[in-house]
């Protein structure tokens, strides 16, 4: 979904959760409004964060698009007709059907989840 709907676009709006352990001077969560969140986003205080849902304005599809990726879900905003609503569902469609696998998360100092963990390539200290 990252790699359809956010790779291209202008975060608009981001929903953070916190990996870090819970502690009164760090919030658990927190929620960034802009233009341009990527460049908001600081590499100290945020590399404790991931990205739960963002609202990009996808530069190659000139909409803007709502992503969840936990809850598997992407959205616009609300139709006014049937007609606009196929419209929207296609284009999404279609997207997620010429997207290439995304390489990185696209917010660059947000921690990323981890797809698989091979316990022969852990190392202790």
């Amino acid at each position: 979904m990252a790699a359809a709907f956010l790779e291209n676009g202008q975060a608009r709006t981001l929903w953070l959760s916190g990996v870090h352990r819970r502690s009164a001077t760090k919030a658990d969560a927190k929620i960034l409004a802009g233009q341009d969140l990527d460049y908001s986003l600081d590499p100290f205080d945020d590399q404790s964060f991931y990205r739960s849902a963002a609202r990009s304005r996808n530069a190659a599809l000139e909409v803007t698009v709502g992503v969840s990726p936990k809850a598997s879900r992407v959205w616009l905003g609300k139709a006014n007709s049937i007609e606009r609503f196929a419209a929207s569902a296609a284009l999404l469609i279609n997207a997620v059907a010429a997207a290439k696998q995304g390489t990185a998360e696209p917010f660059r100092f947000l921690a990323t989840p981890v797809q698989a963990l091979d316990p022969a390539q852990v190392k202790g200290g």
